[in-house]
């Protein structure tokens, strides 16, 4: 036990007020034997060994490790967050919203930092290399599940991160150019079937959230097509509108745009219900393909072995912040999300499925990881 843990106890009143206690009934105890003991010299030198264990005893209750009074200590100290995409991507939104709302909950800052590189995965070694004690946190997407599919080292990585909150989810689209005359999902599927490997496809990039998720699609429709990589959501879209491409998967946010200026088609979108944001497009099973329906989600997480009662305030704390009104109109009206309101260990279980989804979806897509 540390002297700065000691002098934290020192300032909590309850401590305070149990070591008093703790010492006033010893006090009396002590006068009560001096009053029945026989011998009063001798009694002098018991009561001076007396007090020393008293003092020894005090200060071992003052150290004393205990669980809630050190939950309700934390924070005492600015928390950092990591992110693994650029400023201005959706998961720097996500971060930043929540933590301008947590930090008020906690009472302490929240430094946002973006890490960017490897699809997220740098921001993620550097999470689990930190102390596993609540001062570090990492807001991931959808590509920390992806990651062991693409990248060599991510797998040992995402293992040692611990769900902490699942913010919710983000809805994708499946856009065609407006040049190309499809109207409709299935429209689309029958066109890719006529020609196997001919139709394209875009993404940000090999082993992005974009490709994996037509590849995905492409596996539950049983089509075949051509993977056009990109550097990054932008040039796809660029690409998709001048009619270089045929088909691209992209982010409710990102998608929304494009579709509204009329140079791009959306086909379906994922979810429950349509978006507001592009109320024309039907969700992917009013168009015919219920089976496929992988919206990207955000969440927090933790360097692994974080304790249960840190694990369990900030899941509180980030599940009350996600009903404020404000955070839900930046998240929904404006983002587009779906919020959601899991348990630490819920979240865990989602995950464990996020991870097994796309390692099939890798290997159907002979994706080597790197």
């Amino acid at each position: 036990m540390t002297i700065s843990l000691l002098f934290r106890r020192l300032k909590n009143k309850a401590y305070i007020q149990n070591l008093f206690s703790f010492s006033l009934l010893n006090s009396c105890l002590i006068y009560l034997r001096w009053l029945l003991w026989p011998d009063k010299r001798h009694y002098r030198r018991q009561t001076m060994l007396d007090s020393v264990r008293i003092l020894t005893t005090a200060l071992a209750v003052a150290c004393y490790p205990a669980a809630p009074a050190l939950a309700q200590a934390y924070p005492d100290k600015p928390v950092k967050m990591y992110v693994g995409f650029s400023p201005g991507s959706a998961t720097d939104i996500v971060a930043r919203v929540v933590s301008e709302a947590l930090a008020r909950r906690l009472g302490q800052p929240i430094v946002v930092e973006n890490k960017v590189g490897a699809g997220g995965s740098l921001a993620a070694q550097d999470t689990v290399r930190a102390a596993p004690d609540g001062y570090t946190l990492l807001t991931v997407s959808s590509a920390i599940a992806v990651n062991p599919a693409v990248y060599k080292n991510a797998s040992e990585v995402a293992g040692q991160l611990q769900p902490v909150a699942l913010i919710g989810y983000l809805p994708t689209v499946l856009m065609v150019s407006g040049k190309s005359g499809i109207k409709t999902l299935r429209d689309f599927i029958e066109h890719a079937k006529a020609k196997p490997g001919e139709v394209n496809f875009g993404s940000s990039g090999v082993g992005g959230s974009t490709h994996m998720s037509m590849e995905a699609f492409g596996s539950y429709t049983g089509i075949k097509m051509t993977h056009v990589p990109y550097k990054g959501n932008g040039q796809a879209s660029t690409a998709l509108m001048a009619g270089e491409i045929d088909a691209l998967m992209d982010t409710l946010l990102l998608a929304a745009p494009v579709i509204s200026s009329g140079r791009a088609v959306g086909l379906a979108v994922t979810g429950e219900q349509r978006s507001a944001l592009i109320p024309d497009v039907p969700t992917f099973a009013q168009a015919g393909v219920p089976e496929y329906d992988r919206s990207l989600f955000f969440g927090v997480m933790a360097p692994k072995n974080l304790p249960p009662d840190i694990t369990d305030r900030l899941n509180r704390e980030i599940n009350a912040v996600l009903k404020e009104p404000a955070v839900r109109e930046k998240l929904i009206a404006g983002g587009g999300l779906t919020l959601a309101s899991l348990s630490a260990a819920d979240f865990g279980k989602i995950f464990q499925d996020e991870l097994a989804t796309w390692k099939k979806v890798g290997a159907t897509a002979h994706i080597q990881p790197q």
